[in-house]
């Protein structure tokens, strides 16, 4: 026989527990989420590859980016010039992976402490972000607000958002990388030559003086051709010559105009052990650095693939001026300026 102690002590245990459970679950500082989470947008979540337009708007302006004919990411405020694919691609799957967990406030006065403030206004932390399908179908829509930090099942991180025209704010899982201004969203790679791939350079200043720079193997010495004959150049100038080429990227981009009065600094002709070829030409504008860039395509490798990529690149590159920091302009213009000290020398 159970003693009768026994039984009392465990009805009361049991008695505990459930007053305990009861008063957690009531508790608001132990918000229960919802145990089947809504996905926030679902068009977007059953088909993301959907996706040919995005609107974002924030404090600063409206923006638009959108799939051309060739199936490119374009930004419309940029002259249609490419934005980053990887971009596109990771906003439209975290805005698809999103799910609602839990009601916020709907209170006007309260949206702005979790950012969800009318993205338009001055100095708000808020961004409305759009995505359209290409017959205007809208497959996912919300103002994004703070992000913060959650602990459940489903993600570490969290965003609150609300409807355009709804003022209920919800707790969503997930976060999403909405880069602030539109220049953030371009592609703004441009070329990158590994040092060792170079086997000719050459460097024609302003008044046309020329310098040839040239090694015969990836690992060389570079050695330059002076009146006086081959000379070997110092390490340091080689470095800085050869370390410009690579994962060289612009700060901006515009259309290239007829009129202006941009003067020539350099003009760089690059030869690659490969047969690649870049024709760079940097200009000085006042106080603003740009490039311009031209390639062909390597003899070697005329196949229809290699000759579409060299296209388009050359179609891009033609059409824009490229603005570029002043530190990126030193590698340039320092071994220009050498190479003339040192010929004056001679």
């Amino acid at each position: 026989m159970i003693p009768r102690s026994f039984i009392i002590l465990s009805t009361a245990t049991l008695l505990l527990l459930f007053l305990a459970f009861i008063s957690v679950s009531s508790d608001k500082r132990f918000p229960e989420y919802n145990r089947k989470p809504v996905i926030a947008f679902p068009l977007l979540n059953a088909e993301p590859s959907a996706v040919s337009r995005i609107i974002f708007v924030n404090s600063s302006g409206k923006f638009a980016f959108h799939r051309n004919s060739d199936s490119i990411w374009v930004s419309a405020e940029k002259d249609d010039y490419p934005v980053l694919p990887k971009l596109i691609g990771r906003i439209t799957t975290q805005l698809a992976d999103m799910k609602r967990i839990e009601k916020k406030t709907r209170m006007k006065e309260r949206l702005k402490t979790i950012g969800l403030e009318n993205p338009s206004d001055p100095g708000s932390n808020a961004a409305l972000v759009r995505l359209e399908s290409s017959n205007g179908k809208v497959l996912a829509e919300a103002i994004l607000g703070a992000q913060t930090s959650y602990k459940t099942t489903m993600a570490s991180k969290g965003t609150f958002i609300r409807g355009v025209d709804d003022d209920q704010a919800w707790l969503a899982s997930g976060t999403v990388d909405l880069p602030y201004h539109p220049d953030d969203w371009l592609d703004k790679r441009l070329i990158d030559i590994e040092p060792n791939s170079i086997q000719k350079l050459q460097l024609i200043g302003p008044n046309g003086e020329t310098y040839l720079i040239a090694r015969q193997k990836p690992d060389g010495q570079f050695l330059i051709l002076t009146p006086t004959g081959l000379i070997k150049i110092d390490s340091d100038l080689q470095k800085t010559l050869t370390t410009g080429l690579s994962k060289l990227t612009f700060d901006d981009a515009f259309r290239v105009k007829k009129d202006g009065q941009k003067t020539k600094e350099l003009n760089l002709l690059v030869s690659t052990f490969s047969g690649l070829k870049i024709d760079l030409t940097l200009w000085r504008d006042g106080e603003t650095f740009l490039i311009n860039l031209n390639t062909e395509v390597p003899l070697i490798d005329k196949t229809i693939v290699a000759h579409s990529k060299f296209k388009e690149l050359n179609q891009r590159f033609h059409a824009w001026n490229y603005i570029i920091s002043k530190w990126k302009v030193k590698k340039f213009l320092d071994p220009l300026r050498a190479l003339q000290a040192s010929s004056k020398k001679m």
